[in-house]
C-alpha cells in the first residue's frame, strides 16, 4: 500500500517533487476498494504487422498466481520511460506482478505491480543482436514500483542469458525463469514489431 500511496502522489502532482523526496506521510491515502486482475490487454500500432487491422494489434498480458495449475504466470512488459527516444532506446522491460485498480476522488487509476529491469548498455549485444538486461537492484533487493497501465507499450519475452550454463535442473519449473539468472535478452523475434523495436 505504501508504493500505491506514493505512486498516486506522483500522478496527482506530475510536476514534482516525487514521492521518493517526501516523507510517506505527505502522500495520499487511499481508502476505496482495491480491485485485482489476472490479465491487461495492450493495444498498439505496427504498422509494418499485415494481419492486424491497419496495423493495430492486441496483446493480452498475464499476472496470474496460477497458470493452467502448474504455478504462477508474471509475464514481462516494456514500459515507456522516454518518449522522446525511440525504439528500445526509450523502453524498459519489467515483469509484472499484479494487476490492480482503485478510485480517488472519482477517478479511476488502473495500476500494475512491477520488478524491473535496465539496460546493460546503450547497445545490443555484439553476439546475438538482442539487447540485455537484468534486474534493477536497489540495496539488494529488486525495485519494485506501482506504474499506471497506460505507461505500458506491449508485452515482452525475456530470454535467460545463460552464460558457462549448459543444461538446466530436470525438476526447474518455468515459474523460477525470471528469478533464477543474472542476465536477461530482450527476445526481438517474438513478431515484426517487437523486431522494429529492439533493431
Amino acid at each position: 500500500m505504501e508504493l500505491t500511496r506514493c505512486f498516486l502522489h506522483d500522478q496527482l502532482h506530475p510536476n514534482g517533487p516525487s514521492a521518493n523526496k517526501i516523507a510517506l506521510e505527505e502522500c495520499p491515502e487511499i481508502y476505496s476498494k482495491i480491485s485485482v486482475f489476472n490479465s491487461a490487454t495492450a493495444t498498439f500500432y505496427a504498422p509494418s504487422d499485415e494481419s492486424g487491422l491497419r496495423g493495430m494489434r492486441r496483446k493480452r498480458i498475464r499476472s496470474t498466481h496460477s497458470w493452467r495449475n502448474q504455478g504462477p504466470r508474471r509475464d514481462c512488459a516494456l514500459v515507456v520511460e522516454d518518449e522522446s527516444k525511440l525504439g528500445i532506446k526509450g523502453l524498459t522491460p519489467v515483469r509484472i506482478l499484479l494487476f490492480f485498480s482503485f478510485t480517488y476522488q472519482g477517478k479511476l487509476y488502473p495500476c500494475a505491480f512491477v520488478e524491473w529491469f535496465k539496460k546493460y548498455s546503450s547497445h545490443p549485444d555484439k553476439e546475438t543482436g538482442m539487447w540485455k538486461v537484468r534486474p534493477h537492484m536497489v540495496r539488494r533487493c529488486r525495485l519494485r514500483t506501482v506504474i499506471h497501465l497506460d505507461t505500458i507499450l506491449r508485452g515482452a519475452h525475456l530470454l535467460p542469458a545463460f552464460g558457462g550454463a549448459t543444461h538446466l535442473p530436470t525438476d526447474f519449473h518455468f515459474s523460477y525463469l525470471l528469478d533464477a539468472f543474472d542476465a536477461y535478452f530482450i527476445n526481438k523475434y517474438v513478431d515484426n514489431q517487437m523486431h522494429e523495436i529492439c533493431s
